[in-house]
């Protein structure tokens, strides 16, 4: 702040606190008071009031309803819970996290991830990517996999193995009796369309007593929906971060190679090849990736 910085009684401007802290005149009984500090200097409102810590998100609240700054520091609590459920953490940053420890009272959290889907950076342990605040946690392992098939969680076993070697692989709870098909083509962007058409001809995915087209899972895609052979509602083309916690009957996985370009592409070959809950098919160009060579077997 600027050192002609000064109270204004009309606005909710903040000024710099001139006196100590142990001269400011704060309620002893105020439970937990957090303050705001600048160039460890406390920070006032413009009636001389402490600013408790705010939210990284208050600036939309203020722009969204106009609230003063004193409403919000009044209304803090109102944004910290008795338990916090965290889904998919294991793509949290630093400042996301700090941002879940603010939320939760007294660091009551339930986490749910699998470090083997982690998209940025490897995929480590725990320890590596949780706060200090959750060092004292309980671990549990899933180990029942009760989404794909044995025939399609073996070939995912392939690629766990490589990310995350310590991490025992989970087991199916059922066999659906087809497995996972490769298809090697020419010209990708030609034939895809003609592999789509073909998954969907040949029985496609049944739920609910009704077809439903499959996920096509890649980068770069050719816009399938132009496609006469595939159709506008011929198919879902999908990013390997859009699917992420999805799932579909059927999925189409596209030039695995291509995965492995990306630096975490080992994690999202994982992420795409663990979405489907029945058919799995596999198209590729160039050639595929070794370790998906032995799991797939002859073909």
């Amino acid at each position: 702040m600027s050192d002609d910085w000064s109270p204004d009684r009309s606005s909710d401007r903040l000024v710099e606190a001139e006196l100590p802290f142990d001269e400011l005149a704060l309620d002893p009984d105020e439970p937990d008071l957090r303050l705001t500090v600048d160039d460890d200097q406390l920070l006032l409102d413009a009636e001389g009031n402490p600013v408790r810590e705010l939210d990284l998100e208050r600036p939309d609240e203020i722009a969204a309803r106009s609230a003063t700054v004193r409403q919000l520091a009044v209304d803090e609590q109102v944004w910290r819970f008795g338990h916090v459920i965290v889904d998919e953490a294991q793509d949290l940053t630093p400042m996301q996290w700090r941002m879940v420890v603010r939320r939760s009272r007294r660091g009551a959290v339930t986490i749910l991830g699998d470090l083997a889907q982690r998209s940025v950076g490897a995929p480590g342990t725990w320890d590596d990517h949780l706060p200090p605040e959750f060092s004292l946690y309980q671990q549990q392992n899933l180990t029942i996999n009760y989404r794909s098939p044995a025939e399609i969680n073996d070939v995912a076993a392939a690629i766990l193995e490589r990310l995350v070697p310590d991490l025992p692989p989970p087991s199916s709870v059922r066999r659906s009796g087809r497995r996972p098909e490769v298809v090697e083509v020419a010209d990708l962007r030609g034939e895809l369309g003609a592999v789509v058409n073909e998954v969907v001809g040949s029985g496609g995915d049944v739920a609910a007593g009704r077809a439903l087209p499959p996920a096509v899972i890649g980068f770069d895609l050719p816009d399938l929906a132009a496609d006469d052979r595939v159709g506008p509602d011929g198919c879902r083309p999908l990013t390997p971060w859009q699917v992420k916690g999805l799932e579909f009957d059927s999925v189409i996985v596209v030039e695995p190679a291509r995965f492995l370009d990306d630096d975490n592409g080992l994690s999202l070959l994982y992420v795409a090849l663990t979405r489907s809950t029945d058919r799995l098919t596999i198209v590729h160009q160039r050639p595929l990736p070794e370790l998906l060579v032995g799991p797939l077997g002859d073909r």
